[in-house]
């Protein structure tokens, strides 16, 4: 979701079109990546590795210095014991706490001449939410790329694994395997099954679709999904109202309950129906690390739920 970075939304109410760019990958940025990041000839020190879009890109031996473009990138790189690589990173980035002290390089348009000046071995970014300029200015620059996909559920512990060999931290595996166990202890079955609304955003609605790790969040708790709809689409305020879920879930930084209601307000009995619950940002918009904590809470929201109906 990276949720495609959802922080661009926290900052901010934007336009309909940066909404939509933010949520969904640029045809663009791909066809820059494989046309323009060509691997040549592995250089003396070096060795080829392959990232999340099938491209081989050369890096150095031993990987010392990083930069991240998304914030839960800069999650997994510290979870993967990597984060005495890190010279710099996005913006957002503001978990773990060490994650504050690194240099910043942008936001969803980072800036290349900061990039380059840390002199980074690898910079790691995610298949969704950044702009198309930025594979050919750091393959201009002979930066390494490296690109991350953690849009499902089980991509993101295999990210932790990929992560964790490509700094040969030799602690990727071991991560990934303890995320694996805590989001499958996260698994349940429910007789009673809620429809749950992610509402990421309330004017217009956009909530969290099938195939993306939100979706897969209330799936992995026995919950459905009131969203039918692939990826982050924008939901029919008439659907809402025509069909409302059991329970609404939205980011308490960047929506408020407020604005939540409002959105019944054709049917404003009907709320006296529906949860509407206020959830952590970061764990439920970043696709990364603490995506069991998330799934452990959602358990605990949809259990109150079932206590009651």
């Amino acid at each position: 979701m990276r949720l495609p970075e959802f922080e661009v939304l926290r900052r901010a109410s934007p336009p309909q079109n940066d909404v939509a760019r933010f949520l969904s990958p640029s045809v663009l940025f791909l066809f820059l990546l494989f046309t323009a990041c060509q691997p040549a000839a592995p250089a003396a020190g070096s060795r080829e590795v392959v990232d999340d879009l099938g491209r081989t890109i050369q890096v150095p031996a031993r990987i010392e210095r990083v930069v991240t473009l998304a914030p839960n990138l800069t999650e997994i790189v510290f979870a993967a014991g990597g984060g005495d690589r890190l010279v710099g990173a996005d913006q957002f980035s503001d978990y773990p706490p060490e994650a504050l002290r690194l240099p910043r390089v942008g936001g969803m348009q980072p800036d290349i001449e900061r990039v380059v000046a840390l002199r980074p071995d690898v910079v790691l970014a995610s298949t969704e939410g950044n702009q198309p300029a930025v594979a050919p200015s750091l393959a201009a620059a002979g930066v390494p790329l490296f690109v991350v996909r953690t849009d499902r559920l089980d991509e993101i512990p295999l990210s932790l694994s990929r992560i964790g060999e490509l700094l040969g931290t030799g602690h990727g595996e071991t991560a990934a395997s303890t995320l694996r166990d805590q989001i499958a202890r996260q698994m349940r079955r429910r007789a009673k099954q809620p429809r749950i609304l992610f509402a990421i955003w309330a004017d217009p609605i956009y909530a969290a679709g099938g195939e993306t790790f939100a979706g897969d969040l209330i799936a992995l708790t026995g919950a459905r999904n009131a969203v039918e709809s692939k990826g982050w689409p924008q939901y029919p305020q008439e659907s809402l109202i025509a069909n409302p879920p059991d329970i609404v879930l939205y980011p308490k930084n960047a929506v408020t309950r407020n604005a939540v209601e409002k959105l019944f307000a054709a049917r404003p009995g009907i709320l006296r129906q529906i949860d509407i619950v206020a959830v952590d940002d970061n764990r439920f918009t970043r696709p990364g690390p603490r995506v069991a904590e998330a799934a452990a809470e959602l358990n605990g929201i949809v259990d109150r739920w079932s206590s009651r109906n």
